[in-house]
């Protein structure tokens, strides 16, 4: 079947063209109702009915060969007013011809969109050394910037979409009609200023999410046709516009989206004042309590207060700590490059001469290096004197153990001596046993003639 002769693009045209009128509807309501309500003098900064109105195209959209238009309006009669709501219609028509081409390229797509313009302020203090949470919210999630753009008008905004693309540029086709929202962001700024208006640059992305009716199809030549391969029904994300507009504006940008009026940016800036005088109050009552608490632990012989500190006590305590650390430091920085002043013969002025300055710092250099290297030195001999009691300290432990193992083995030979002098008496007395129970009966009989003999002799002794 031929797909382009089947497809119909009445529903989205017609989508379109009730946005768009609701859009050229509701923008002269919203000026006759302002103009009707009540106000009695129009404000010095209000804005007429040709100032709040803005045309503008798409280079990238031109490039693509697709013609595009749009108009914007203010939602707000001054110059102070931050609304708007546009209409931007894009239309590459089909082509008639007598045959059915290998390229297509056909797209219509019409849009209303609401955005909120703001601007940047200026912003003094940073914080030092920032986490990544406390850096995305100073850098990128605020309007104050160390360099603010002032000539600059940033915009986010929600759009609604209606859209029938029909694009074959190699072996497949796709024929797509979306509906769908999402949002977009960028900036506009001054580029060129005329007598009765101004041309600007506007850069913008803006991406949404569509459900969308999708024809996937191919191109016989032969039958002249574009058969249909698929058709399905889907949720798809996508992004609709990268934005490189050109705007015309009968008021510069330079003068509209301003921030407040002076009366309300000292009120909110009273505010943030009060809110961080309050906050600094309490933090330094904090800091009082802490502080008295440190002083009273120490006093009794303790390191610190830590377990009598909740979570919050004990972080600004241990801030202190540091801030105590960091102030004993600076004051011997100070007290040193005084002294090296005094040395050298230099008054501390505010108004010290480069030269000055750079042999008092030259001085503190070099004295700095000589104490890393007397400390080195000191740590050298530190290590040495560890070393030595080391070595001493193996040696009365190998001696104590070598006099150990004496005392051991001298032990072990007195025992073994022991032990062979046991059974040396125990042998001898066995030996002793044995001899006696073998004596002969010839010695038996002898010792009668032995005792009769000795008392023989005694008898011839006596007188």
């Amino acid at each position: 079947m031929n797909l382009l002769r089947r497809h119909n693009p009445k529903v989205a045209i017609g989508t379109a063209l009730v946005l768009i009128a609701t859009f050229l509807l509701s923008a002269p309501g919203v000026a006759y109702a302002q103009a009707k309500g009540g106000r009695k003098e129009m404000p010095k900064d209000s804005l007429t009915m040709r100032q709040r109105w803005a045309f503008k195209t798409n280079a990238v959209d031109w490039m693509l060969t697709i013609p595009n238009f749009g108009a914007e309006f203010d939602l707000g009669h001054t110059s102070r007013s931050k609304h708007s709501i546009s209409a931007n219609l894009r239309w590459n028509p089909q082509t008639s011809s007598t045959y059915t081409t290998g390229i297509v390229f056909n797209v219509f797509d019409a849009r209303v969109e609401w955005r909120q313009y703001f601007r940047t302020e200026q912003r003094n203090v940073f914080t030092k050394k920032p986490n990544l949470k406390t850096w995305l919210n100073e850098h990128i999630f605020t309007v104050y910037r160390m360099k603010p753009r002032t000539n600059r008008a940033y915009y986010w905004g929600v759009f609604a979409n209606a859209l029938d693309y029909n694009i074959k540029l190699f072996s497949k086709g796709y024929q797509v009609n979306a509906y769908g929202a999402g949002i977009s962001i960028g900036f506009t700024q001054p580029l060129y200023g005329y007598s009765k208006g101004f041309l600007e640059l506007e850069l913008g992305a803006s991406a949404g999410l569509y459900y969308a009716n999708v024809d996937t199809y191919r191109h016989d030549a032969e039958s002249d046709c574009y058969p249909l391969v698929s058709s399905k029904s889907t949720v798809l994300p996508m992004i609709t516009e990268l934005r490189v507009g050109f705007v015309y504006r009968f008021m510069s940008v330079k003068n509209k989206y301003l921030r407040p009026v002076e009366r309300r940016a000292i009120i909110r800036r009273t505010k943030r004042d009060d809110a961080r005088r309050a906050l600094e109050e309490q933090r330094q009552a904090i800091r009082n309590r802490v502080d008295s608490i440190d002083r009273a632990v120490r006093r009794q012989g303790f390191s610190g207060p830590d377990s009598l500190l909740n979570k919050e006590e004990l972080k600004i305590w241990q801030e202190m700590q540091r801030e105590r650390l960091e102030q004993k430091q600076k004051e011997e920085n100070d007290k040193l490059r005084k002294h090296i002043a005094d040395s050298l013969g230099i008054q501390l002025t505010d108004s010290l001469t480069k030269d000055e300055d750079r042999a008092i710092r030259r001085a503190i250099e070099a004295r700095q290096k000589a104490i890393e290297a007397a400390s080195d030195t000191a740590a050298i001999a530190k290590q040495a004197e560890k070393e030595a009691r080391r070595a001493a300290k193996e040696a009365e432990k190998e001696a104590k153990r070598q006099a150990k193992e004496a005392e051991k083995e001298a032990k072990r030979a007195a025992k073994e001596a022991e032990e062979a002098a046991e059974a040396a008496a125990k042998e001898a007395e066995k030996a002793a046993e044995a001899g006696g129970a073998e004596v002969s009966p010839a010695a038996a009989d002898q010792a009668p003639d032995n005792d009769t003999n000795q008392e023989g002799t005694k008898e011839d002794d006596a007188p």
